[in-house]
């Protein structure tokens, strides 16, 4: 199996890293990523400036572009015969309504459109610190589960692993439980300091409102949650 992989925090991260190293176990990877982060840059592609290349070593590509960009080129010219393309383990949850200013899950929709087979992973987190080795290793138990369930045409598969020890906490600590769950609608909590020269966005994210049974709400109680997400932007829950 081949393997096209892609962030957005940019190709040095420690997710990339990780990602990289438990897929080698399922087949060949090829890495076309962002030079540098790219974080909440939705999907964001480049059409009038040159897009730059740098190579780092055997099917490894450094793109100075976002990440739609890196799955274009990718699939055009670094990995055309990608079976699958893989979004991440980004450094936080992408949740609800994260997914519409999400640039790791723009790069699964863009592969989507492409009509390739897409996964964006993502590993929520309280406070410092992430096991970036258990998350690699959980995007791989995940991936491997998710091939027994057909993805809907034109489709990709958006999955947020919980910050684990609430997962211990709550007795799923296991990284290979997984919970179908729809996309959570409700707006995040935005707010803004004013000061002199203008707005300072402030946001709590660990307290933004959730339905129960969501993504959001799956992932904060310690589970891992995966959607079905299509590009037109309708998602639902996945029982099949």
């Amino acid at each position: 199996m081949n393997f096209l992989l892609t962030n957005d925090d940019g190709i040095d991260a420690p997710g990339m890293n990780a990602l990289a190293e438990a897929m080698a176990a399922l087949g060949e990877i090829t890495i076309v990523a962002p030079d540098r982060p790219f974080s909440g840059c939705s999907h964001q592609a480049t059409t009038q400036d040159l897009i730059r290349v740098e190579k780092r070593g055997a099917g490894r590509f450094a793109v100075s572009g976002s990440p739609a960009d890196c799955v274009r080129l990718g699939l055009l010219h670094f990995a055309e015969d990608a079976d699958w393309v893989l979004s991440g383990v980004n450094d936080g949850g992408n949740l609800g309504v994260d997914v519409y200013l999400s640039g790791t899950v723009a790069a699964a929709r863009e592969a989507a459109l492409f009509g390739r087979p897409a996964m964006a992973l993502s590993q929520y987190r309280r406070g410092d610190g992430i096991d970036w080795r258990r998350a690699g290793d959980a995007a791989r138990h995940v991936f491997s589960q998710l091939l027994e369930h057909s993805l809907s045409p034109g489709a990709f598969w958006n999955v947020n692993f919980p910050h684990w020890d609430v997962a211990h906490e709550n007795g799923e600590a296991s990284s290979q439980s997984i919970v179908f769950a729809e996309l959570d609608l409700n707006p995040l909590p935005v707010a803004y300091d004013v000061q002199d020269d203008g707005y300072l966005f402030r946001s709590d994210y660990h307290n933004r409102p959730r339905k129960d049974g969501s993504d959001v709400d799956v992932c904060f109680r310690g589970r891992t949650a995966v959607t079905e997400i299509h590009p037109a932007g309708v998602a639902r829950p996945t029982w099949h």
